[in-house]
């Protein structure tokens, strides 16, 4: 095998983790600016790790993305478009990311 070929199978494997891996951060980035406070981006990333496992393009029945929420908008919304609607569900619902995962661990959904 040639070298150059070698690399190129190299970077087929490790591009789809990179990619992921940038999503990932680009969310995260979004959450944080979305919340008010260090407690309240953990409450938030706890639910979203509790409903999805931080997978964006999770599905489960009639639930989608990362927040597991039950609207076919985030079926194609980018990571970003759904931890914005996440963080606006969050606090028009419970008013806090805290109060939102208060009820989530007491009931098992939010």
């Amino acid at each position: 095998m040639t070298k150059s070929l070698s690399i190129l199978k190299s970077l087929v494997v490790i591009l789809p983790i990179v990619i992921v891996i940038s999503s990932s951060n680009n969310w995260d980035k979004t959450l944080k600016e979305l919340t008010n406070g260090t407690l309240e981006y953990k409450a938030c990333k706890l639910i979203i790790y509790k409903e999805s496992s931080y997978n964006a393009r999770a599905m489960s029945g009639s639930h989608y993305g990362l927040a597991q929420g039950r609207s076919k908008y985030l079926k194609t919304a980018t990571p970003q478009q759904q931890i914005v609607w996440f963080t606006n569900y969050v606090y028009a619902r419970y008013g806090t990311c805290r109060a939102a995962l208060a009820f989530h661990l007491k009931n098992g959904y939010y």
